[in-house]
């Protein structure tokens, strides 16, 4: 055979290489690097998201008086768990004019923790275990488990931004160990309450950076002395950046039996900074 014949044979049975990608289809860097980006926070985020705050007040002239608040918060996301490890505290003194003596204004500490399983889309089971404190209303220690069921009224995420209601049934069980700090030291008989739990959790992201959320809970006392219990928080968020927010908080707590010499309802307003983890 001609090698000149056998040279022609070789080249058209070889495979043509796919044109190079030109200038104009490839994507651009900028889309590259943000796909690059969300690729790697995919990555870096797992099912825990934390936060921790602190709040302070300062008054001088008059009234001299100061108060520290500060919370922490882990939570736990998955598709058929979640979790929630919670924690707050707040101090303060006050004393009216120069020469008067300072007085404890606010002295609390409380943990909580819940746990919830998720069924399906609409019911979940749940359980919660706490445990708080708070001299000024003469509460040495309070105790309290809770077991129940969930139910997602609303639940919709779009674009990061969230709306969300669910309610809770369940069965409630607290003890308060009383001791009475102020004016005079002096042990209160305890009180233990069995109760129903009703609860609320509500969710509303206004925008991207700021962000609403409720808790509330009832505990009316249906097997003992009539008693009431209702605690609801209130939080406004206002994030500046992807990792600090500004937060205003406010909480109320009623109970219908308080210790002696007490009021009933108490409620506090508070601003501070948050940090996300």
């Amino acid at each position: 055979m001609s090698p000149l014949i056998l040279l022609f044979t070789v080249v058209s049975q070889t495979p043509t290489p796919p044109p190079a990608e030109t200038a104009e289809d490839a994507p651009p860097p900028a889309r590259v690097e943000a796909e690059t980006e969300a690729e790697e926070d995919d990555e870096d985020e797992g099912p825990w998201t934390g936060s921790a705050g602190l709040g302070l007040s300062f008054f001088s002239g008059n009234t001299r008086a100061f108060t520290v608040t500060g919370d922490a918060l882990a939570e736990l996301d998955t598709p058929k768990w979640a979790a929630t490890l919670e924690a707050d505290g707040a101090y303060g003194e006050a004393a009216e004019g120069e020469d008067a003596e300072r007085e404890v204004t606010a002295k609390t500490l409380g943990g909580w923790a819940r746990g919830e399983y998720r069924m399906n889309p609409l019911l979940s089971a749940y359980s919660f275990v706490g445990a708080e404190a708070d001299h000024p209303a003469s509460l040495e220690l309070r105790t309290e488990v809770e077991l129940g069921i969930g139910v997602t009224f609303l639940e919709e995420e779009e674009d990061e931004n969230e709306l969300f209601l669910r309610g809770y049934v369940g069965g409630s069980y607290a003890r308060d160990r009383r001791f009475q700090y102020i004016p005079t030291r002096e042990n209160l008989p305890d009180v233990t309450l069995w109760s129903p739990a009703l609860g609320l959790a509500f969710r509303y992201d206004v925008n991207e950076h700021v962000e609403l959320r409720e808790d509330a809970l009832l505990l009316p006392d249906v097997f003992g002395d009539t008693r009431v219990l209702f605690d609801s928080t209130t939080k406004l968020a206002v994030h500046l950046t992807e990792r600090f927010s500004l937060t205003t908080f406010f909480e109320l707590q009623h109970d219908s039996s308080p210790a002696e010499g007490k009021v009933r309802t108490d409620t506090s307003l508070s601003l501070g900074g948050e940090v996300s983890l």
